[in-house]
């Protein structure tokens, strides 16, 4: 038994220094009236060293305000929390004087004695950091660019409407100065189809590069809006959406079904103006020879939750599924319905900000299913 326990206890130990986390044993401290005010480090591993700079010989048996050099030992709140109620406890941090990111998890083997497993995280949230910087950079170049490029448009817009006018002014002018047939010939279709054709061609063009900056604009909205992240009813917040859409549903004489759904965590705004746009893609999709039913339910998946919006709809051929959440594609253009290529789009983006994810399965002519995966906790 001894030399099972001594082996044992070298595994272990083996273990325990060549971990490439940065691990330390602490006891609590406590002052006069029995509260916890410092603690004492009992053990670390090699990592601490490498991670800290700070040798094991000079952190063993010391307290931890005289290892950190500080007035006030480091997360003391956390760490006597744990060991006195035994709960284990995961954070990420910055630690200032040694400018690094941190992830701790902490665990109590026994009262008053407390485990920190420590990972540094500098380089991820550095990485992080610079993805969010490039992000943040190139949606307000979007807005800018957006913003700058309406203003030409609208000249462009109102002087060829102007011009319109002017054509017309100066046809009726001519025409009365002089009237004969020849001149009739020659300047009639210049000035009635040629001209107010060119025209048309303009203002056409401006309206689908309106619509094309507008787009852009309400993507880049999308992106910057601040998130205000609770929980959210999700039987209430469709209820609410379906009565939005009551008058189109009533048109078309749609029957929806909405299951118990389960709650998730996320920015009602957003949430709602997520599952408005899926309800109304499917009112306008819908299959004009068969009435259209909408079925919306969802289910918990370990820290996710999974709801699903199915239609009998149009459906989607699938060499179209994985484009569908492009910017401006469209399955079909030529259509009345065809839209302007940016609800889905948008669906992404809202899903991505709450760090889930969004998916389509259709078949043609049978009808389609979009599924969304939500945070079940806060985040």
């Amino acid at each position: 038994m001894e030399e099972r326990l001594r082996a044992s206890e070298e595994r272990l130990s083996m273990l325990f220094g060549a971990m490439t986390e940065m691990v330390a044993l602490h006891e609590l401290v406590f002052d006069e009236k029995g509260e916890p005010c410092n603690y004492r480090i009992t053990d670390c591993n090699r990592a601490y060293t490498l991670i800290t700079g700070i040798p094991r010989e000079r952190a063993i048996g010391q307290l931890a305000t005289e290892v950190y050099q500080s007035n006030e030992p480091p997360y003391l709140a956390e760490y006597s929390k744990v060991a006195l109620s035994g709960i284990a406890y995961e954070y990420n941090t910055y630690y200032a004087p040694m400018d690094k990111h941190f992830a701790i998890s902490v665990v109590s083997p026994q009262k008053n004695v407390f485990a920190t497993i420590t990972t540094d995280i500098s380089s991820i949230k550095q990485v992080q950091e610079i993805v969010e910087n490039k992000n943040k950079e190139l949606e307000r170049y979007l807005y800018v660019a957006s913003h700058d490029l309406r203003s030409p448009l609208v000249n462009i817009q109102g002087f060829s409407q102007r011009l319109q006018g002017q054509i017309k002014d100066v046809s009726t002018s001519i025409l009365q100065v002089n009237g004969s047939t020849e001149w009739r010939e020659g300047i009639c279709p210049v000035l009635e189809v040629g001209i107010p054709k060119s025209l048309q061609y303009i203002l056409t063009s401006v309206a689908k590069m309106e619509a094309l900056i507008s787009g852009l604009l309400q993507i880049s909205r999308t992106g910057r809006m601040e998130m205000r992240v609770q929980k959210i009813d999700m039987n209430q917040l469709l209820q609410t959406i379906v009565i939005a859409h009551k008058f189109q549903m009533n048109e078309v004489s749609a029957d929806i079904v909405i299951n118990l759904l389960p709650d998730c965590y996320g920015d009602e705004n957003q949430l709602n103006q997520l599952f408005s746009n899926l309800i109304s893609n499917a009112i306008k999709y819908r299959d004009p020879n068969k009435g259209l039913c909408i079925e919306i339910s969802g289910r918990e998946e370990l820290s996710k939750v999974h709801y699903s919006i199915q239609d009998n709809g149009i459906g989607i051929d699938n060499r179209h599924l994985d484009k569908i959440w492009d910017v401006f594609y469209r399955v079909n253009p030529a259509t009345r319905d065809a839209g302007d290529g940016l609800g889905l789009s948008i669906i992404k983006r809202i899903a991505e900000k709450h760090l889930g994810k969004v998916w389509a399965q259709s078949t043609l002519g049978v009808g389609s299913s979009f599924h969304v995966m939500l945070p079940r906790n806060e985040f």
